[in-house]
C-alpha cells in the first residue's frame, strides 16, 4: 500500500510543535493533569469536518493565540474553512486510540516527534491493534488544554509551511481516527491523533495490551 506520509510530509508533520510552543510554558505538568477524552477530540475533529464554516468563526476568534506568522496562518485558515466542502465524520477506532495512547505515554518525559522509542512509525503503532488499509497519517499537538484548542492549532498550523496537519484533518482519504491526550514534562500536554483510510480492529491485541 502507498503511504502518503512520505519523508517530506513526515518532516513537515514533525514540525507541528512549532505552532504551539510559542505559547507553552517550560514547566513540569501539574500533579493532576486534566484529561481530554478521545471521544471529545474526535467530536471536535468531526465538527470541523462537517461544519467548516462554523469552525472558521472559531479560528478567527483565536487569532491572538496564533501569531508566529503575525496572523497570516489564521487568515489563511479562515479562508480555507469558508470555502472547503463539508466532509463525512471520522469513525472512532479503539485500536487506533490505543496506538495514540502508546505514543503519548512515551513522550511524558518530554520527547517530541513521531518516532517511537523503538523507532516505530505511526503506521507501525496502529498495526499493533489492527490492520490499516489505503493510507495512514498522524498529527501531534503540544501545550493545548482543550479539544478545541488542539483542533484549532492543527488547522491553523501556525509556523508549519506545508499546513500538513490541516491537510490530514480535511483529507478525503481518511475515514478512521484514534486519539489520546496526556501530560508532557516540557510543554505540559501532548495530544496524538492517528488517521487511516480503512481500519479493522484486532480483538486479541486490544485485550492483550
Amino acid at each position: 500500500m502507498e503511504i502518503i506520509m512520505r519523508p517530506g510530509i513526515l518532516a513537515a508533520a514533525a514540525a507541528l510543535f512549532i505552532a504551539n510552543l510559542a505559547h507553552a510554558k517550560d514547566n513540569p505538568p501539574p500533579a493532576e493533569q486534566d484529561q481530554i477524552s478521545a471521544t471529545a477530540l474526535l467530536r471536535e475533529l468531526n465538527l470541523a469536518r462537517e461544519n467548516p464554516k462554523l469552525y472558521a468563526t472559531y479560528a478567527a476568534e483565536s487569532r491572538p493565540l496564533h501569531m508566529i506568522e503575525r496572523g497570516r496562518a489564521v487568515d489563511e485558515a479562515v479562508k480555507f474553512l469558508s470555502k472547503v466542502h463539508p466532509l463525512p465524520p471520522l469513525t472512532l477506532s479503539p485500536g487506533m486510540c490505543r496506538a495514540a495512547a502508546d505514543h503519548c505515554s512515551e513522550q511524558v518525559a518530554g520527547q517530541l516527534g513521531h518516532d517511537g522509542s523503538d523507532r516505530s512509525s505511526p503506521g507501525d503503532r496502529i498495526s499493533r491493534y489492527g490492520s490499516w488499509t489505503s493510507t495512514w497519517g498522524e498529527n501531534i499537538s503540544y501545550s493545548q488544554k482543550t479539544a478545541r484548542g488542539v483542533v484549532l492549532a492543527l488547522i491553523i498550523d501556525d509556523g508549519v509551511r506545508s499546513r500538513g496537519h490541516r491537510k490530514n484533518i480535511f483529507s478525503t482519504k481518511f475515514n478512521y481516527a484514534g486519539a489520546a491526550f496526556g501530560p508532557h514534562a516540557r510543554y505540559r500536554t501532548v495530544c496524538t491523533i492517528d488517521f487511516a483510510g480503512g481500519y479493522a480492529e484486532r480483538a486479541d491485541a486490544l485485550v492483550s495490551r
